[in-house]
This record gives C-alpha cells, structure tokens and sequence, in this order.
C-alpha cells in the first residue's frame, strides 16, 4: 500500500500511549480500516500484523513495573510478528507495526507499544504463527478510558531529549526537510523512553543508529531504530524530499537516503 504520508506525519503528534481504555470496540468501518492496513501495509518482506479481536483477559496481566501499568479493557490489540530469518527482522518490525499505529492514531484510536511486558502464551494461543515466526511486540488498540486522554485532545507533554544530544555529526539547521525529519523521531516511542537512535547528516543522507549494542526492557534497540525510520521518512517526505532506505552493520541501522 501507498504510505499516506500527511494524515500519518500528522498522527506523529497526536499519538501518546495509553493503557486504560474504555472498553469500547470500534464500530464496523473503523475495525474494517485497521484490518486493511494490518493486511495491505508490508513495507519489507519478513514482518506482518495481525488484529486480535476479543483478545484474553489474561494478555497484560502482570505488565506491572516501575515504569508500567497493566493495559486494561481493551476491546482489541495488534500482533506485530517477524521473521526470525529475514534479515534486519527486529528493524522492519519496529518500522511496518509503526504505521499501524500511526494509521490507528489518525482514525481516533489509542494505541500503546508493548515488547516484554505481556504474557506470550496467551497470545500464541490467539495468533497463528508460520515456523520461524515470532511475535516481536503487541499494542492494545481501542479508546482511552477518560475523554481528556483520547487521541487529539490530550494534554500529555512528550519528554524526549534536545536534537543536540541525538545528533553525532552533521547540521540539522542546514535544510528544512532535516529539522522537520528529525523533529518527527524525538517523539517518536521506545521501550521505556529510552531513545536509542542517534542520526548522521550528510548533504542528502541520514543515518540512523543505535546508542549502544546492548539490550533491555525485552525489546531490542533496532526495533526501536525502526519506528525512528519511520518517523524519519515521514518528516523528509512531507517537506517532498522522497529517499529510499539502505540497511548498514549494526550498532549502524539503516541510511535514507534522497533520491
């Protein structure tokens, strides 16, 4: 499917994630639109999503922590599944369940990214899984529980860092379409908030890599580099600067590069 880059730039600043909701399922057109997009949305060969409706209670149960709340009353949620042959799986996880979310966000709905804190056997029971497949992360999917919290009337500040602490070389004032890019990442979510990415500029290329080679909070650091790709790509293109994307050597991700 074509990338509806305006409603899902947009979506990039009103999506905030959400584990309480309403309890409220979606009507017919809305749940029909998310399943288009779960099924037509295949950016890379090697990564899908699949909806999940009426999912068991039992799901988010103990997605409990310091920095984590259980997801409860949500009517559906999303698989995001990789193929742990494909290369760069982790990557074009993060990038193919971003869209979805974004798509969820611009039709109203309230999403949240969830990696490690969920219970897995629950969730292969509901989602048929092809050998060598693994599902890689989940979003609950439906509306927030108080109206203040529902996408696009939110208060919520973003807490992410300055472009100065992600940026290790390069100008991001030199060309518009850079700022614009790279301010649609710092929102961008991660596990925990942590913020992996950091960006090389060049004169019509950025890269995008990872802070570091470890691990944590269940969920690996290129799976968040490629949400930021997304968020990236969205940023360049609606300032029209189209670019195509190539993988690199980990802890380097991947280069957009404008065509």
């Amino acid at each position: 499917m074509e990338i509806p880059v305006k409603s899902w730039y947009d979506a990039i600043f009103l999506r905030h994630s959400q584990r309480r909701y309403s309890g409220e399922v979606p009507d017919d057109e809305v749940t029909a639109r998310i399943e288009k997009v779960c099924n037509d949305f295949r950016p890379f060969s090697g990564a899908r999503a699949v909806l999940v409706r009426n999912p068991s209670k039992d799901v988010f149960k103990g997605a409990v922590g310091e920095l984590f709340y259980k997801v409860k009353e949500t009517p559906y949620y999303i698989a995001f599944i990789g193929d742990m042959d494909a290369p760069n799986v982790q990557t074009i996880t993060g990038y193919l369940g971003e869209g979805v979310i974004l798509e969820a966000t611009a039709l109203g709905l309230n999403t949240c990214w969830v990696g490690g804190f969920y219970r897995r056997e629950p969730v292969m029971e509901q989602v048929s899984l092809k050998d060598g497949e693994r599902v890689l992360g989940i979003t609950p999917i439906g509306y927030s529980k108080k109206e203040t919290d529902r996408v696009g009337v939110s208060s919520k500040q973003y807490r992410r860092k300055n472009l100065d602490k992600l940026v290790l070389s390069g100008d991001v004032d030199d060309k518009k379409w850079v700022r614009t890019a790279l301010e649609a990442v710092r929102i961008a979510p991660s596990a925990a908030n942590r913020q992996p990415w950091r960006f090389k500029i060049d004169r019509d290329a950025i890269t995008v890599s990872a802070n570091s080679k470890r691990e944590g909070f269940n969920v690996s650091r290129k799976l968040d580099c490629g949400i930021a790709m997304l968020h990236l790509e969205l940023g360049a293109r609606v300032e029209g600067m189209s670019g195509d994307w190539k993988f690199l050597v980990y802890p380097d991700v991947a280069i957009h590069k404008i065509k």
